[in-house]
This record gives C-alpha cells, structure tokens and sequence, in this order.
C-alpha cells in the first residue's frame, strides 16, 4: 500500500471509530533528558504500551537507557527519522525542547505514527496551530502532555465543583517559588528561552483553569515581570487577571524567582455552596462553607509528583487510542485553547492592551470547530 493511500485508510478508520493498533502500543521515545527519563519509565511499566525505541542526540541519554532499561543499542538513535523508519512505531512521545516540534511532528505523522508531545506545542501559535493542522491532514492522532489535569488534586476539584459546590464565581491561584534553573536533573534550556515561566510553568496552570472549572477565557490581561537577581534571561514572573465564561474571575499570579527558597501555593476558588482551598501543589485540598469557618480535608492518595499523574494519563491515553477514539483526550484540538490563551498573555503583555479571545482566534485564523 503506497503512503498517500496507507495515510487515507489510517484516516478513515479513525473516522469510523475503529482501532488502528493492538496492545501493546509499539511507543518510540524521543528525548530522554529529564522529562524523558520519567517517559522511559513509565512506557516500560505501562502494560499497554512496549518501547521499540530511543531516540536522543546525547550518547550520554542512550547509554542511560541501555544501562537503566537494558535497552539493545541496535534501537538507540540519533536521528528521529532514523529511528521512524527503523521502527515504525504506533505511537512516539516527544520529550524535546519545544523550539524543534514542528520538525519533528510533521516527520512522525509522516511516518504514519500518532504522536504524544509535551507541552507546548511551540513557542508560537502558529506553530502550534501547524502541527494541530498537520495531524488533521494526515489523519494521525496527536495528544499534549497536560499531566497536571491527572493529578488528585484537580480531579477531586473538578468533581467538588460538579457535585458539591457549585458553579464557580471567582478565584485567585498563587504560585510562589525560588526555581533554581542550574540544579542538576532539571531542564537547562528555560535558562535562555523566552518567557520561561509563561511557556513551561504557567501554561500548566491556564490549562487547570480551563479544565477544572469547565470554562473558557474570553478576555486576558497580563504583565510579566524579571527582577534584578534573577538568573533567568527573560520574565520569570506572571500576572494575569482571566475574565472567564458565565462571569468567572480569575487573578494568577506565579514567578519562578521568589526572594525565598520557601515556596507559596495557595488556589482559592468561591463557588455558589463554598469554596475550594488548595494550600498546596499537589496536595492539601480543603472545602469551606458558608456557614463555618473550619476548612474540611479532601481526602486524596500518595503520589509521585510529575509521575504518578504523567502515568495516569499515559493509561487513559493508551486505552483511548486502543478503543479507536479520533481526537484523544488532551487532545492537540484542545491544547489550542491553552496555547492561545499563554500567546494571548505575551500579546497583552507587550502592548499593555486586554486580548479578547474571540478577536485572538479570528487574527490567527483558527477555524470556527477549533475555538
């Protein structure tokens, strides 16, 4: 079967609903640094899924692999397409850099793969925006790793709001963290991009806001900020006031370069029977009413942080793409509306104007079924 016609059928199964693969899910990784580390990792634990291969520049990152997971050196790569046609695997997660994605995404659909990237996308709508398009075009399934809508945390929030609480009217979301860039098992590259902390960390949080309350941004305004000490090379803080949906207000703020190495994390949400508490990042969530004052605990389980929730949503993810569904949740389709709403924040931080979403997705031609 030539490409062009193996890519129209793969389409239209998906169309259909049907499932183009078996369990295990033939998965390549792509990048194993630190967060790729974590993927190598849980692909092998994951029963549905079975990795046929690594792929990373560093000769460093593949003998980790080969030395932690016994990985045979014969599906060790420096090249992605190298390693695409030597595989030809169902599924690649991409643990790259963001400034290389739209490469590497239009060489995986091309290839006939679906693709799991992590967040973001791009540093740019419209690259964003290609890559989405790119997916469609090749009727191949692409999903963002949006980890921290797995987290109990978020799950026993969205659900206190559907069952106990009601619906939300205002909240305010701190995130307060002396993050040293140069530690050793980070991420070094947030160091010299732009907007760090918008792009890797706050984007995540835009994200819980859009997932958790079930509702979209139509307008933002946004003032990001550098102090003097910081060590990083563009704006390591975030201020944003988000007016959402049926009337939903809501002021973030977050910064990477606290004075302090003690963090501060407090999500405050008032809804119409209580509030929602969370005093910590991952953990301590609490429901007031109001007719008392006393905060009751939400009882949640022990997790791994950046583990635990990246293997849940690797499962749910296997098992939608096993089941056939078209547009896995997170979706690429979806991760547009966090991704326009984190560019929609640089806008307004340059011109020190509003973005009116609705304007946004017009000016950057997203079709009417996207937004």
């Amino acid at each position: 079967m030539h490409a062009r016609n193996a890519d129209a059928h793969a389409a239209a199964r998906l169309k259909e609903g049907s499932s183009p693969m078996d369990a295990p899910i033939r998965t390549l990784l792509v990048g194993i640094g630190t967060r790729g580390r974590h993927w190598t990792r849980l692909v092998h634990e994951e029963p549905l899924t079975t990795p046929v291969g690594y792929v990373d520049p560093d000769e460093r990152a593949l003998a980790w692999a080969r030395d932690t997971y016994g990985a045979h050196p014969d599906d060790c790569y420096e090249s992605l397409v190298q390693a695409l046609r030597a595989t030809q695997p169902d599924l690649v997660v991409l643990a790259t850099p963001p400034m290389g994605h739209v490469e590497e995404a239009e060489a995986v659909f091309a290839a006939g793969a679906d693709l799991l990237a992590e967040k973001p996308l791009t540093l740019d709508f419209a690259g964003s925006l290609r890559i989405v398009q790119a997916a469609e075009a090749a009727g191949r399934r692409l999903m963002v790793g949006l980890n921290f809508r797995y987290l109990p945390t978020t799950l026993a929030a969205k659900r206190l709001i559907a069952e106990e609480v009601g619906k939300p009217s205002f909240a305010r979301f701190i995130y307060w963290l002396n993050r040293d860039g140069r530690r050793p098992g980070i991420n070094k590259y947030p160091l010299t991009m732009r907007q760090p902390m918008l792009y890797e960390q706050s984007i995540h949080h835009l994200d819980l806001f859009r997932f958790t309350y079930d509702a979209e941004v139509e307008r933002v305004w946004c003032r990001c900020h550098n102090p003097p000490w910081s060590m990083y090379a563009d704006d390591a803080t975030v201020a944003a006031l988000l007016e959402m949906s049926d009337g939903l207000l809501v002021n973030y703020f977050g910064t990477w370069s606290g004075q302090t190495k003690a963090q501060e994390f407090h999500w405050r949400t008032d809804c119409a029977n209580g509030a929602l508490l969370q005093h910590e990042q991952f953990a301590d969530l609490r429901v007031a009413r109001p007719d008392s004052a006393v905060e009751t605990p939400v009882e949640l389980p022990p997790i791994e942080n950046f583990v635990d929730d990246t293997r849940a949503m690797l499962a749910d993810i296997a098992r939608q793409l096993l089941a056939g569904v078209a547009r896995p949740h997170p979706s690429g389709i979806d991760h547009l509306k966090t991704m326009a709403l984190t560019v929609a924040c640089d806008e307004s931080n340059v011109t020190g104007q509003p973005v009116v979403m609705a304007e946004f997705y017009e000016r950057h031609g997203v079709p009417e079924a996207w937004r």
